[in-house]
């Protein structure tokens, strides 16, 4: 069974807020699945805002999450300035992040805004300026899971520290996520510290070695010198207390380093790549990692020391271990009907290492080509029934969930979340009652009626068109046309 992070114990007790950081209390409701959190500023005449938000208590404790926290501690932006942000200049590190993001905290790729940041002067040249910005925004919404939609008003800005006039050729630039959204950022920034600072190391090596890989994914390079024979890695560290972290973590992966004055921590001598070749501590980043095999290669006999650079599918790396062969293909046969995740979570190995052993030994589910009118039948029923989501569908018909998401994208584009949405359609329908037969009621009330979150009654107000309170709004302002909004409001 994987174990799961306890949200609940990385919440902080305050919450800062606008531009003098001033610390307000954090309200906390919660039960095993789901944190409810709130916080409460005043404004003009006595006035007050309710802040609040729903997010998922645990997260799962894997590798995978450990990576996330690495590149997030190493490419996040770490000022309270109540946006979560992130940058990188590879597609396949986004796409990582976003999906994780997605999986572990329910927040769906469209939340995120974007732009694309260039290391160039902002060109004179208006003609070259359009070009090289068409060449970026297109790679990265082809490459990405970002939507063009989502991106600022400024889709792409530039800096001015720079010689640079000229965008290499190869030079795709970094992509700009932000969400902003104050208390889930203070709350992400302070998991990352925490998790950094203060835990990381009474953690399995496993962990550890998630970690590093977002470390050095995020704040690594390469350094290759045929000529001098210098094959070392460079990880920064802008805090003296981060270096000394990253050294240890590494000391516990039996990997050798060295601190250097100012931001760097430097991994040389063989033996020591080495290691960081056999764990594969290099992999997260494409280019990196192809940087570090050029220069693994360098070194003379390097294919029979580690069992690497064989043709694909032969490195040792690669190949799942006999006893753990033996154990998926006895737990396989115990129970024919369980699926590769839980074998995996038995077995400690991946999903995708179960799935090959199966279908080496000719065993598992086989694929089935979906014809195209099932494709056609699903896709309408799925737009028949906007209350089911695509999980629900996908069991009515029996294939994947991916199979129905795929259907539904070619005959009519992306689904709402309409069926994700954690309320009936009964308690939707008694708050839109409850604003028709009172405009000015307050949240706290429609709260205890029903039973949800302010976050829930902000969505379905946004939603059936009754922001601002509607009359209430226009009144506040001495609107000369009260009367006849009035009227209006109360037909309605």
């Amino acid at each position: 069974m994987i174990e799961s992070l306890d949200l609940m114990d990385f919440i902080p007790n305050v919450v800062y807020c606008g531009k003098g950081s001033v610390p307000k209390n954090l309200n906390k409701n919660y039960d095993n699945k789901y944190i409810n959190l709130s916080y409460i500023t005043e404004g003009y005449n006595n006035s007050t805002k309710e802040y609040s938000l729903t997010i998922p208590r645990k997260i799962e404790k894997t590798i995978r999450t450990f990576e996330v926290l690495g590149l997030l501690q190493a490419e996040m932006g770490k000022t309270q300035n109540g946006t979560l942000s992130f940058a990188n200049n590879e597609p396949k590190i986004i796409n990582y992040v976003l999906n994780w993001f997605k999986k572990e905290l329910e927040l769906d790729e469209s939340i995120w805004r974007w732009s694309i940041k260039l290391n160039i002067n902002d060109p004179e040249n208006q003609n070259y300026k359009k070009e090289i910005e068409n060449k970026v925004i297109n790679y990265w919404t082809s490459k990405t899971k970002i939507f063009l939609a989502q991106a600022y008003p400024k889709k792409v800005t530039y800096i001015k520290n720079t010689n640079n006039t000229k965008l290499k050729f190869f030079d795709r630039g970094s992509l700009v996520l932000e969400y902003r959204n104050n208390l889930f950022s203070q709350i992400i920034k302070n998991l990352v510290k925490e998790i950094t600072y203060e835990k990381i190391l009474e953690y399995n090596s496993n962990l550890i070695q998630g970690y590093i890989k977002g470390i050095i994914a995020g704040e690594s390079a390469v350094e290759l010198s045929k000529k001098d024979k210098k094959y070392r890695i460079h990880i920064s560290a802008s805090k003296e207390e981060e270096k000394e972290i990253f050294y240890q973590c590494l000391k516990k992966l039996e990997i050798d380093s060295i601190k250097y004055k100012g931001d760097k921590l430097i991994i040389s001598k063989k033996e020591n790549n080495i290691k960081l070749l056999n764990q594969r501590l290099m992999t997260l980043h494409p280019k990196k990692y192809a940087k570090f095999l050029n220069m693994m290669r360098q070194y003379p006999n390097i294919e029979s020391e580690t069992g690497y650079f064989k043709p694909k599918g032969e490195n040792i790396w690669n190949k799942t271990p006999e006893h753990k062969v033996n154990k998926i293909l006895e737990i396989h046969k115990n129970n024919p009907n369980l699926s590769c995740k839980k074998i995996a979570s038995s077995v400690g190995v991946s999903p995708i290492k179960v799935n090959r052993v199966l279908r080496k030994n000719n065993l598992g589910k086989r694929m089935i080509q979906t014809s195209e009118s099932k494709r056609k039948e699903i896709a309408d029923y799925t737009k028949e029934h906007p209350e089911l989501n695509m999980n629900k569908v996908s069991r009515i018909f029996n294939v994947s969930e991916s199979v129905v998401m795929r259907s539904y994208k070619k005959y009519y584009g992306i689904r709402g979340m309409a069926a994700n949405k954690k309320i009936s359609k009964e308690i939707e329908q008694k708050i839109i009652d409850l604003y028709k037969k009172n405009p000015s009621i307050k949240f706290t009330e429609i709260m205890k009626i029903t039973g949800v979150s302010s976050t829930v009654i902000k969505r379905v107000r946004r939603e059936n068109n009754l922001g601002h309170l509607g009359f209430k709004h226009l009144i506040g302002n001495n609107n000369p046309n009260k009367e006849g909004i009035l009227k209006k409001t109360s037909s309605n």
